[in-house]
């Protein structure tokens, strides 16, 4: 009896569950087939609402409700029916997409066409389904209700208390059927309901359409197929000033501009000849004030719509849009800080003018301001961007209205000078310009001289290439800054000779390092008195394979223009070292010689010298106070602030820093108290010219007695005469360095010298000691 009972209660139980999973299923597929009717209305008015967020919302949620019954049901039936579904939804998110994405070049009708019947097929697929499983529903709440029969029927012949059981079961029964009742009949009333506030939200969207017309900033006009104006917007009122009335049957075309009426006819007549939407159309239109608007205009054929019959014409202003499209052209052939031509504008010019067939030649000038880095550095940029202005006024001021100026970048300028006589006329106009740029040129306070190296080069219409021209006219400048810069040079063909030689002496410098053609020669630096040998300063030199030894002046600029610097300085400063730790150990009697290498402003510039220096000392095993750092004059004043910044962190290391060739710069005292400087070495200038005039042993004097005040080192630079050091004796100075002495010796040479000379408290040098008359003074 209990097994009965059991099998009458699991009976019970899954024809239960079949009825639960087909009343969820159907309630799903009642939410899927409205929104799949809601999608397909939508994507049938989207040529007229244009409401493609709305069309993809519906595509959406029925692709969720979708999913949901993919996941409540087995059925193959189902699976089959969802899957061509997914496929249907595929295809119309990549039209929604495409419309979207491309709405100038895509023509939403024709778009709207192709998703229509899988719009289609999915209501239909997904009613049938429905209706087919609406059946299976009531199967199942058939199946139920038999087995609470079977079940009651096998329960009346039980006991007491079966009967009281099965009786319980029979209720429980009841309920359930009830309750599953209940929730088909809440859906389908949920589903009555969602269709009236869809209708509502239709009605309400048609609303919403209608204001916006009204209210939108841009004009709507209907036209008809005769040009007559039957229809504009409130928004012509706003944008042109006019009454919507008053324009109402009028010639549209009276509005427009009398040179672009032509175009606008056109454009009508097409757009009424060929269905869709036409491509965006900007044509100048009259403001009741009289003052002229681009108007931007797109054309959609709607003269078989039974609504419209006319072309819709979707107008609006774009004259700020113009104004700023005109702003960047000129910004796009403009130097943004000059207002001069820039490269590009400049290139054209130049190909246009040898294009053209006047037979009368043409010039181009290059010019590069010198040392503008240095204004820049020590001014700042703000300054530098003054002068650059400045430069430019002179620049124009020097030409013809028929000649063009041009910044190429940074501190390069350029010239066209339209039909010029010859080269002559080309350098009358370049020294004109050099001679403008030197007149003082007032920058915060100061009165600063532009200075520029300037090259010309002169071509022919039909017979000279633009970019030949221009390169000319670069090897031409180039060529007057190697000469000494502020100057200029004419081009002439020997000048591709040099340049090329001087791009093979460049591409040979990458690689000098690592081909072991770097030499170092030394120079003792001695003390004047004793003629004792303290220091020797490293002197590099490039054994060129083909050139021969080739001195620093041969070579050291162009490396640090073209940041070659770098692993020459610090092969050199790592050579030094090792050298200098090479003396200590041959001569362990004598003192330590204190090298001095010289460092480069690119160096200085480099985050990595202090390691550098940190990885040579320690690698040579020298004491830090054994090495001497010399740095130019010129490169310390380029940046204040972060040239003392490094110099102290040189300093923090314990070597010792000097400056090389003082009296050259633009060193004040208020410059040198910031800089952790230990040494002045006194360029050969200055040394030359002791004892041969008042005046130049006067400033020599000077210099020296300023190292005393400041307590620095003074040495003096290129003595080639017994009586120069004798004198700087007289005048204070400790030490020297010369051909008088010795002249920069290779590392072999400087040892034998270091033998010969070597005795009781360092390294003497015969003859070298100031004699003793001058010592008295």
């Amino acid at each position: 009896m209990e097994v009965l009972i059991l099998q009458a209660y699991a009976n019970v139980n899954r024809t239960t569950a079949i009825f639960g999973e087909q009343s969820f299923l159907n309630s799903t597929l009642v939410n899927a087939q409205r929104e799949a009717l809601l999608l397909e209305d939508q994507i049938e008015e989207l040529p007229r609402t244009g409401d493609l967020k709305g069309a993809g919302i519906r595509r959406g949620l029925l692709a969720n409700q979708l999913s949901q019954a993919e996941g409540q049901s087995s059925d193959p039936q189902v699976a089959q029916t969802l899957a061509q579904a997914r496929v249907d939804l595929t295809l119309i998110q990549r039209h929604l997409a495409r419309i979207e994405a491309e709405p100038d070049r895509v023509s939403v009708p024709d778009e709207v066409t192709i998703m229509q019947p899988a719009a289609h097929r999915l209501a239909v697929s997904i009613k049938q389904l429905f209706d087919a499983k609406e059946q299976g529903l009531f199967g199942a709440v058939n199946g139920a209700l038999n087995a609470r029969r079977s079940s009651e029927r096998l329960l009346v012949g039980l006991s007491a208390m079966v009967l009281v059981v099965g009786l319980a079961l029979s209720l429980s029964l009841r309920q359930r059927v009830r309750k599953d009742f209940a929730r088909a009949y809440a859906a389908l009333t949920a589903e009555v309901d969602e269709r009236k506030a869809a209708e509502q939200a239709l009605r309400a969207s048609e609303e919403r359409f209608r204001s916006l017309v009204q209210n939108s900033s841009d004009v709507i006009s209907i036209v008809d197929a005769d040009g007559a104006v039957r229809y504009h917007s409130e928004s012509v009122r706003r944008v042109l000033g006019y009454d919507p009335g008053e324009l109402v049957d009028g010639d549209p075309l009276t509005l427009v501009h009398p040179d672009d009426r032509e175009r606008v006819s056109r454009f009508v007549a097409e757009a009424a000849l060929r269905p869709g939407v036409t491509a965006a159309e900007t044509w100048r239109v009259r403001h009741r004030d009289g003052t002229w608007l681009h108007s931007e205009t797109v054309a959609a054929n709607l003269l078989e719509d039974a609504n419209v019959r006319g072309l819709v014409l979707n107008t609006r202003d774009v004259s700020d849009r113009k104004e700023l499209e005109a702003q960047l052209v000129h910004q796009a052939f403009h130097d943004g800080l000059t207002g001069l031509a820039n490269r590009t504008l400049f290139t054209e010019r130049v190909e246009h003018a040898l294009a053209r067939s006047d037979p009368a030649d043409l010039g181009v000038l290059f010019i590069d301001l010198d040392d503008f880095k240095h204004v820049n550095d020590s001014l700042g940029h703000a300054a530098g961007d003054q002068l650059l202005v400045a430069a430019a006024r002179r620049l124009q001021g020097c030409l013809r209205p028929s000649d063009t100026a041009a910044r190429l970048g940074g501190d390069e300028f350029a010239v066209l000078l339209e039909r010029v006589t010859d080269a002559d006329a080309a350098a009358g106009v370049a020294a004109r310009i050099l001679d403008t740029l030197h007149q003082p040129f007032g920058l915060n306070g100061r009165t600063i001289p532009i200075k520029a190296s300037l090259g010309a080069a002169v071509g022919r219409p039909g017979v000279d290439d633009a970019d030949e021209l221009l390169r000319n006219a670069d090897v031409a400048m180039y060529a007057a800054k190697a000469g000494g810069k502020d100057r200029y040079e004419l081009f002439h063909p020997d000048m591709h000779e040099d340049m090329l030689q001087r791009l093979e002496l460049e591409a040979e410098l990458r690689h000098v390092a690592d081909r072991d053609q770097l030499v170092l020669h030394y120079q003792p630096i001695v003390e004047l008195v004793t003629g004792r040998i303290t220091r020797v300063e490293a002197l590099v030199r490039w054994d060129h394979p083909a050139k021969g030894l080739l001195g620093p002046a041969a070579f050291i600029p162009l490396a640090e223009e073209q940041g070659l610097i770098g692993p020459i300085g610090r092969w050199v400063l790592l050579q030094a070292c090792l050298q200098a730790r090479r003396w200590q150990d041959q001569f362990p009697d004598a003192p330590p010689l204190s090298v001095h290498v010289n460092l480069s402003g690119r160096q200085l510039e480099e985050q990595r010298l202090v390691g550098e220096v940190v990885q040579a000392l320690e690698t040579a095993r020298l004491a830090p106070r054994l090495l001497t750092l010399e740095i130019t004059e010129s490169v310390l004043v380029s940046d204040i602030e972060a040239m003392s910044a490094r110099l102290r962190e040189l300093k923090g290391l314990g070597v010792h820093l000097a400056i090389d060739d003082f009296g050259t710069g633009y060193s004040s005292l208020s410059y040198l108290r910031r800089f952790p400087i230990d040494m002045l070495k006194i360029d050969k200038a200055f040394v030359d010219g002791i004892g041969r005039g008042r005046e130049d042993t006067a400033l020599a004097h000077a210099i020296i007695k300023l190292s005393h005040t400041l307590q620095l080192h003074a040495v003096a630079e290129g003595i080639e005469e017994a009586e120069q050091a004798a004198s700087l004796v007289t005048l204070g100075c400790r030490d020297g360095q010369g051909f008088h002495f010795a002249r920069p010796l290779t590392a072999a040479a400087m040892t034998e010298l270091l033998g010969k000379t070597v005795a009781d408290g360092g390294f003497y040098l015969p003859n070298a000691a100031a004699p003793v008359e001058s010592l008295s003074g």
